[in-house]
């Protein structure tokens, strides 16, 4: 073969390759063409939805993906336009069952793409992690009765991360610090609240727990006492059941159940420490308002022992307590509000109850 026939050969060559990637290409980038549209990955994450727990089996993958429209009309975009692909050719459709959240995360659901125009969502999908797969976009276009080619795009899920273990440590360094004045070391890396902000919203709804004709019986130093005295039983006694019901990339929904004291307990402990008052003290108050005032420093002094002779008890409900990405940090949203009612009842439980 002469070498310009070879030069010719590899030149046919070469325009066919050129002409057949005009109809789809992929490449290690997360991007793939055609003269109908390019898809482009722009990340993932590992979600959780509806309590599911992600194994290495079997874990739920939100692909972060851009649909550019080059076809030159309106493109039609359904969720069956797209699918996942193993190392076995076996097919994973997308998860139907995710739906969009408000503000932070929207799904690559049914929609109309003009011509020239991007769009930009999430593709869930059920895969096992640490394991390659190509993601298939077949464009609903027909050009001289034949379907346009497929888009491929390989994708390796093993760089994506999985936020639900981080999520469910970030809620108990919260619960820890806040509600049981314990140091988590996890708080400073992981929540951005302010912790001394949250205590004392957490101490004003004791005060009110407690009652405002206690209240205006007892001195600061008095109500600092007995506010003490249950934090440190309640942090000794009591404990939390975690468990992440939705981890999205930027939000998450924490189910927290408190076992902890609860002041409707305590009739039987309050009555005891009033009989001993009247024996301890029998005779040595002139008049009602001097008995009084005696009381509830007795009170203030000896509240401890009733809350280390009550037990704890489960709460009778359980609260999603909504959280928010903040950096690399996760902020619990404890805002006086009556949209945010779980934790205004989770608050409520964490501090006696009433």
């Amino acid at each position: 073969m002469t070498i310009k026939l070879k030069f010719l050969l590899i030149s046919v060559l070469a325009l066919l390759l050129l002409i057949s990637g005009c109809g789809k290409s992929s490449n290690e980038k997360g991007e793939g063409k055609s003269d109908i549209a390019t898809i482009t990955i722009n990340g993932g994450q590992f979600i959780t939805k509806d309590g599911q727990e992600n194994s290495n089996d079997s874990a739920l993958l939100a692909l972060n993906v851009s649909i550019t429209n080059h076809s030159g009309e309106s493109l039609d975009l359904l969720s069956d336009d797209f699918s996942l692909y193993d190392s076995k050719n076996e097919k994973v459709s997308v998860d139907e069952s995710i739906y969009d959240s408000e503000g932070d995360f929207k799904t690559l659901s049914t929609d109309s793409l003009a011509k020239d125009k991007t769009v930009t969502g999430y593709l869930p999908f059920r895969v096992a992690k640490n394991k390659s797969y190509e993601l298939h976009f077949q464009p609903d276009v027909y050009k001289e009765d034949k379907k346009s080619d497929e888009i491929i795009v390989k994708i390796n899920t093993k760089p994506y991360k999985d936020n639900q273990q981080q999520i469910k440590d970030a809620m108990n360094a919260y619960v820890q610090t806040v509600f049981f004045s314990k140091n988590d070391p996890n708080y400073a890396k992981l929540v951005a609240n302010d912790a001394t902000k949250d205590k004392a919203q957490l101490k004003e709804r004791f005060i009110k727990n407690m009652g405002s004709e206690l209240e205006d019986q007892l001195s600061d130093q008095q109500t600092d006492q007995i506010y003490d005295a249950f934090i440190s039983t309640n942090r000794d006694k009591g404990s939390v059941e975690l468990n992440v019901d939705t981890a999205l990339p930027n939000s998450a929904v924490v189910e927290v159940t408190p076992k902890v004291l609860f002041l409707s307990d305590m009739y039987d402990e309050v009555e005891k420490l009033k009989d001993q008052f009247i024996d301890d003290n029998r005779g040595n108050y002139s008049d009602y308002n001097a008995a009084m005032k005696g009381w509830y420093a007795y009170m203030a002094k000896n509240m401890g022992e009733v809350f280390k002779n009550t037990d704890t008890r489960t709460a009778d409900s359980t609260y999603k307590i909504n959280l928010k990405k903040e950096g690399e940090k996760w902020q619990v949203n404890s805002e006086k509000s009556t949209a945010n009612y779980d934790y205004e009842d989770l608050l409520n439980d964490m501090t006696g109850g009433y």
